[in-house]
């Protein structure tokens, strides 16, 4: 069965799936010589690929986090964060590059489409696991809010 494209939602992994079109395409561009001339390699297209791996390192090491525990949870936050962070430090090596060697803005359009999008999904990411903590049993529940059954999440205690 199809569902109508109005009320489809993003894939779980939506974040990844840009992140990987993100990093093939600025691969491409960066290592192309009508774009970046190979004298100018070391200073643009080495540092940006470095970048864009990093980012993919962050996202990885994000999403292999499953959170148990508040320290798990901060932990994949802050992977989360530092993606977010790479994305920002891309977009102004990309200003640096257009603004240095004089590039038509409109070359970049879908590398910052594709950057903006990645930023918009990273955060996405982050909030919507930003207060989740899975359980042995595997039900997500927020802390200090109702479990999946309605009731408060109890300490062990019965009420007083």
């Amino acid at each position: 069965m199809s569902v109508l494209k109005n009320k489809r939602s993003l894939s779980e992994l939506e974040f990844y799936n840009n992140a990987v079109a993100l990093r093939a395409e600025l691969t491409r561009f960066v290592m192309n010589e009508n774009n970046v001339p190979k004298r100018w390699r070391p200073v643009f297209s080495f540092p940006i690929i470095a970048k864009v791996c990093e980012l993919f390192d962050n996202i990885t090491m994000a999403n292999t986090v499953y959170p148990t525990t508040e320290h798990e949870l901060e932990f994949r936050r802050d992977f989360q964060n530092l993606a977010i962070g790479n994305v920002n430090q891309l977009l102004q090596l990309l200003q640096y590059l257009l603004t240095t060697l004089e590039l038509n803005a409109d070359k970049l359009m879908p590398i910052t489409k594709l950057l903006l999008d990645e930023e918009r999904l990273l955060k996405g990411w982050r909030k919507s696991g930003n207060n989740k903590v899975m359980p042995a049993n595997g039900n997500p529940s927020e802390n200090g809010s109702p479990t999946a059954d309605g009731n408060p999440p109890s300490d062990g205690n019965p009420p007083a």
